[in-house]
């Protein structure tokens, strides 16, 4: 099988990054607060969300990530798995520009298996808040985000 040049490579991981910020990128961007740095993306993500949710939307909405944590805990961890493959092989010396073209590759596949796996679970969560509760998540991203 032929490998694909590094300009395919490129443009998949580009693509998949574009995917991962149309379904989480807006709602890493909000107004609420200064995110916590020692938190990783995915547990900055779902703190901003409750901060955007008023209190009484608050337990529903971890509910249902507690209930279907099943559904994407695996995902989540694979994802993170395979980012830190990334870093660590652009620490490598020496540098291995076809090894870090393959551990892309894997984040980029990691990433969306995270992303369809989640959003499910962001949609049933978000579903079990108010609509007041919708509308103020919604609010909370920041212009064009």
């Amino acid at each position: 099988m032929p490998r694909p040049s590094a300009r395919t490579l490129l443009a998949a991981v580009l693509g998949a990054s574009l995917a991962l910020n149309l379904v989480l990128g807006g709602l890493l961007l909000w107004r609420p607060g200064q995110p916590n740095r020692a938190a990783r993306g995915f547990d900055r993500m779902v703190g901003r969300i409750e901060a955007a949710l008023p209190e009484p939307d608050r337990p529903r909405f971890r509910e249902v990530l507690a209930t279907e944590r099943d559904r994407y805990a695996g995902a989540l961890t694979a994802m993170r798995a395979a980012s830190a493959e990334v870093d660590a092989v652009m620490r490598r010396t020496p540098y291995d520009p076809e090894a870090l073209r393959v551990a892309l590759q894997e984040w980029s596949h990691r990433m969306t298996a995270f992303n369809a796996a989640f959003g499910d679970t962001l949609a049933d969560a978000l579903g079990a808040v108010s609509p007041e509760g919708r509308a103020k998540v919604a609010a909370a991203r920041r212009p064009g985000g």
